[in-house]
């Protein structure tokens, strides 16, 4: 396995994993997010992905984790944790003071092992919910 920073992953790549994970396809998104992420990680066995997770970043104040993913047959094992440190470190590196990550109560375990202070907050989801504006 090798966890590296924006090597070359495509679309269809990150679509096959989210389907593995149990996420909704997005064809053609990830050409346009990859392009506005500030950094990104991705694991490979070989040549295939297992791995991903995307940073956000002002660069100053605030970093956020996005698309945290890993295959199903490689959780469990280090993986993922070691994805988060990585993007936490970059994170640090740019000068950032706080990272924030958003995910299921049933993570919250492997968020705190990750070094993760848990909060409360909230998420309007538009692609979910019925909000007005």
């Amino acid at each position: 396995m090798e966890i590296s920073e924006k090597s070359i992953v495509t679309d269809s790549e990150i679509n096959e994993l989210r389907a593995a994970v149990n996420w909704d396809i997005t064809p053609g998104i990830y050409n346009r997010v990859l392009k506005g992420v500030h950094s990104y990680f991705v694991a490979r066995d070989n040549e295939k992905l297992i791995g991903f997770v995307s940073v956000i970043s002002d660069g100053v104040a605030e970093a956020f984790l996005v698309d945290m993913m890993v295959h199903p047959d490689y959780q469990r094992k280090g993986l993922g944790k070691e994805l988060i440190l990585r993007a936490v470190k970059y994170s640090k590196s740019l000068g950032v003071q706080c990272v924030h990550v958003t995910f299921n109560k049933d993570e919250e375990q492997f968020y705190r092992k990750c070094g993760f202070h848990i909060f409360s907050g909230g998420v309007i989801d538009f692609k979910t919910m019925d909000i007005e504006t």
